[in-house]
């Protein structure tokens, strides 16, 4: 598998230093400041682009102008990516709350909300096709696409398009049993998005102290998913040109220890990190 990180103003120092090619860039920027602007600051660096992010186009978002400059940027960054190196743009798997990921809306989770989140896609993954672009959804516990099967319930409403595809992110699906087991959850999400894959994605999820419960970003190294079984499950699936991506790392110091922690797995899975 191709190794991209992420760690915030100090991605691409941390990704030199390591010997990590992949790291991301956003749809506005490429948008905004163009190709050879954009990319500039990883030739330097002998860099590549892991992942185009437009984590701000919300099919089911209320705020109509917001809305409709995010699909703007989208389709202007749609026929931009193969010139990137990555067909991989990441979307919001649709929600309510305008919030996008932070909180969640009770209409997100109706057959009627997919079916607005496959019409919003659909224009969008025609043209996609047309560039040799990929639309990869976020898949996340607050939003409609939620699971492997809304996933794929979107995918035949739009056509069963290949230019469709969701990421491997098995921590942002964890329910509050899966933070204590998750073994059964990543078994279930690897399998059943098999063949749909976009770009793989780790980053940890671990309860806090509370009164009541509390999940948050955590270190891998705190984290009680079994890497090497997510690794093991997703490499006969992992497209060519996809990556795996270590992201929402905040520190040099964290990215080295959870670094080795997925190298750690990565042997014990027998899958190589390149």
């Amino acid at each position: 598998m191709r190794l991209g990180v992420e760690v915030g103003k100090h991605t691409h120092d941390v990704a030199v230093e390591h010997g990590i090619k992949g790291v991301p860039i956003s749809a506005e920027q490429l948008v905004n400041d163009g190709l050879d602007k954009t990319l500039a600051p990883l030739a330097d660096g002998g860099l590549q682009v892991c992942q185009i992010g437009a984590f701000g186009f919300n099919p089911l978002s209320v705020d109509a102008e917001a809305q409709a400059k995010q699909t703007e940027t989208l389709a202007q960054a749609i026929p931009l990516a193969a010139d990137t190196g990555c067909p991989y743009i990441v979307i919001n798997g649709g929600n309510y709350h305008p919030s996008g990921f932070g909180a969640a809306d009770v209409r997100n989770f109706t057959d009627e909300s997919l079916a607005r989140v496959a019409e919003a896609l659909k224009p969008l993954l025609d043209l996609a096709e047309k560039h040799g672009a990929k639309l990869t959804v976020e898949a996340y516990l607050k939003t409609a696409i939620n699971s492997p099967e809304s996933f794929l319930r979107v995918k035949e409403l739009t056509g069963g398009s290949d230019a469709l595809r969701c990421n491997i992110d098995v921590t942002s699906l964890y329910n509050y049993q899966d933070i204590w087991e998750p073994a059964p959850k990543v078994e279930h999400v690897c399998t059943g998005l098999a063949g749909h894959y976009g770009l793989g994605h780790v980053k940890g999820v671990a309860l806090k102290d509370g009164f009541h419960i509390h999940v948050e970003l955590a270190p891998i190294t705190e984290d009680t998913t079994d890497w090497a079984q997510m690794l093991r499950l997703m490499a006969p699936h992992m497209p060519a040109d996809s990556w795996l991506i270590l992201e929402h790392m905040f520190t040099p110091e964290e990215a080295r220890a959870s670094l080795a922690h997925l190298r750690k797995a990565a042997d014990d899975a027998g899958v190589s990190l390149d």
